[in-house]
């Protein structure tokens, strides 16, 4: 809870201080800034299990991140497919779901591969 309060006030902070510079042009407007992120070095299995969570998931989520979550049931698997479809507007049909619930649960066994 400190963090986040921490957090908030150097935001904060960034916000109400002066432009610098280089950040505007003359005319105020922002200048357009450019960020390498790293390298994506972990990948799911090359299993069908795996190849469908690469096309449906990895627009968004990194498979690092998907290879490590807990493990789930295909109960909270299928809300988690579900919310993803409704609150986010993930490109997933509703009858890819099973699919795709199945093969979250059979990764969960699956190392993944770097």
């Amino acid at each position: 809870m400190r963090a986040l309060a921490i957090a908030g006030v150097a935001l904060l902070a960034a916000c109400s201080a002066e432009p610098d510079a280089t950040s505007t042009q003359p005319n105020g407007a922002l200048q357009p800034v450019s960020i390498t992120l790293p390298a994506e070095i972990a990948a799911l299995p090359a299993t069908p299990a795996g190849e469908l969570v690469t096309q449906r998931c990895t627009a968004c989520h990194s498979a690092d991140m998907i290879a490590r979550q807990p493990p789930l049931t295909a109960e909270k698997w299928q809300a988690t497919v579900t919310k993803m479809r409704e609150a986010y507007h993930a490109p997933i049909s509703p009858a890819d779901e099973p699919a795709i619930v199945a093969a979250l649960v059979t990764l969960q066994g699956a190392p993944a591969r770097r």
